[in-house]
């Protein structure tokens, strides 16, 4: 089986190895706009078997460990839209795309089910602006009722499912949504787990 890892950045592959001939490491670039333009030509000249999509996140739930690894299986947009009369509207209120065309499910991007990642099964959004205030973080909770926020997932799940090819998404807890004091957030550990969750993942797949 051919694996494709996708990391947002050298930070977050810093570090990994793996012994199998049969996986290759893609660092995509940070943000939406790279990661969908990395991944989409990648695909374009090569056909992965898996794609294992991995990297940090902030959360929203406060019952979610620092340095925990999750599997996104519900991603969104949570920019995609136009703020009207105080309420936001998303793309799909707007009538701007369907929420029921593929690769959207009333209107979510949704990973393939999966028992092997062994880690807690949760809701994402994807955004490029960071959440920083109250404000948005409650609209972001109101709106979707996420656990983790990141800058690439939902533009993999895109191209994952545009492409039919099979996926999952890892993140590790660096921080807390809206917590911006880097002191307190622990990368090093959410890095070393999430790499090692990949091994697992690679392991069973095989």
């Amino acid at each position: 089986m051919n694996i494709l890892i996708v990391f947002p950045s050298e930070l977050e592959a810093r570090g990994f190895e793996s012994s199998n001939a049969n996986v290759e490491v893609l660092i995509s670039g940070i943000g939406g706009f790279a990661t969908m333009y990395s991944l989409t030509k990648y695909c374009s000249q090569n056909r992965p078997d898996f794609i294992i999509h991995a990297g940090i996140c902030g959360a929203f739930d406060p019952t979610l460990q620092l340095g925990e690894v999750v599997s996104v299986m519900i991603d969104h947009f949570a920019d995609f839209g136009a703020e009207e009369n105080g309420k936001w509207k998303t793309g799909f209120d707007l009538k701007l795309i369907s929420s029921h065309k593929t690769p959207f499910t009333q209107g979510q991007l949704v990973a393939p089910q999966n028992d092997f990642a062994e880690a807690p099964k949760v809701i994402g959004v994807t955004s490029l602006t960071i959440t920083t205030t109250e404000a948005q973080k409650q609209r972001l909770i109101k709106q979707f009722d996420p656990c983790i926020e990141s800058m690439e997932g939902a533009y993999v799940h895109y191209v994952c499912i545009k492409q039919e090819i099979p996926f999952v998404q890892l993140r590790a807890v660096s921080n807390y949504v809206g917590e911006r004091d880097k002191s307190k957030w622990e990368i090093p550990l959410a890095l070393k787990n999430l790499h090692q969750h990949i091994l697992h993942v690679i392991e069973t797949l095989n």
